[in-house]
């Protein structure tokens, strides 16, 4: 993140400087008629736009609250903790990315100087051309899709851990200044950057966790994670278990509670987006292809793509080409 933005969002706003010195409830500043907000509101009302973005109010406990619009939450700097209906607390880092689907009761503990968030605030239809550019059958796709056609997934919250993923990080600084600036053709380029974002997340779910893991849980699922993502070819639970000295029942119950997919799905989907790569950037055969992500059996592989992709290989690069 450019310095001048974390300068900017350090300086103590207009906003921040109202929430303190005001006896209101603390919602009302967010609320178009805010003589109707009591203590007991809970529901924010939309925004205008079909984009916003509000850098995080510190100095006070943001109140539970719930709103009919997709929250992405992404922290600056310092840390921010969620408390989510209420059983699920969560503290993010610098670096982390949540996605809160609409109706999702949750609130925010007090914030410190240090402590820089900004949310999005995104209306489901504004979503529709980004997911449209999503192809593979992720978690977040199906969240994403969720959260469009108003159905609440098993999970209603996506933790993804950005760190040292800087094109992801240059896309969420782009999305800042183009909220921030008056720019022409705005919407266009909100729209054309969040789906490049979404493409973009789309290739790190093995940065993503669920449900509320211990710092220790995180961290064994995000290295099982690296390793299938730089391993796939050759990876094998096993292995990794013995790389981390742990039993493993023990990593497989952690994926499984923690994680979109088991350890073996995982190894599963890297191979298969592999192979779509290679099937749709190269012409490389596709026997070889089979060999090249890792598959000794080509039944077993051409079973899982179709089971996938609803189609053979051949036709989904035929049909890649056709579009072209």
């Amino acid at each position: 993140m450019k310095q001048s933005i974390i300068e900017q969002l350090r300086e103590i706003s207009r906003q921040e400087r109202t929430i303190l010195q005001s006896d209101s409830p603390v919602l009302s500043h967010f609320a178009a008629e805010p003589d109707l907000v009591t203590e007991e509101t809970e529901e924010i009302p939309a925004p205008a736009n079909m984009v916003t973005v509000l850098k995080h109010p510190r100095f006070v406990p943001f109140p539970f609250h719930i709103h009919s619009y997709l929250e992405m939450s992404y922290i600056v700097t310092g840390t921010l903790r969620h408390i989510i209906s209420p059983d699920t607390e969560l503290t993010l880092e610098a670096g982390d990315l949540l996605f809160l689907q609409p109706g999702t009761r949750h609130s925010t503990a007090e914030a410190s100087y240090g402590d820089l968030a900004v949310h999005f605030l995104i209306s489901p239809e504004f979503l529709r051309f980004p997911c449209e550019m999503l192809i593979e059958d992720t978690m977040f796709r199906r969240f994403m899709t969720d959260t469009i056609n108003g159905t609440r997934s098993q999970e209603p919250f996506l933790l993804f851990h950005l760190q040292n993923m800087t094109k992801a990080q240059n896309l969420l600084e782009n999305l800042i200044l183009t909220l921030s600036e008056n720019q022409r053709n705005r919407q266009r380029v909100l729209k054309i950057t969040t789906a490049a974002l979404m493409l973009e997340l789309t290739q790190l779910t093995y940065k993503v966790t669920v449900g509320n893991p211990s710092s220790y849980e995180q961290e064994l699922v995000l290295k099982a994670l690296s390793y299938i993502e730089n391993h796939y070819r050759t990876a094998s639970l096993e292995d990794f278990c013995r790389s981390v000295n742990r039993p493993t029942y023990y990593i497989s119950r952690l994926m499984k509670r923690y994680s979109p997919y088991t350890f073996t799905q995982y190894v599963q989907r890297r191979r298969l987006v592999q192979a779509v790569y290679l099937l749709t950037e190269t012409d490389i055969p596709i026997e070889d292809i089979i060999t090249d992500v890792g598959y000794e059996n080509s039944s077993h592989f051409y079973r899982l793509f179709k089971q996938t992709y609803h189609m053979s290989p051949r036709e989904y690069r035929k049909n890649y080409l056709n579009k072209l």
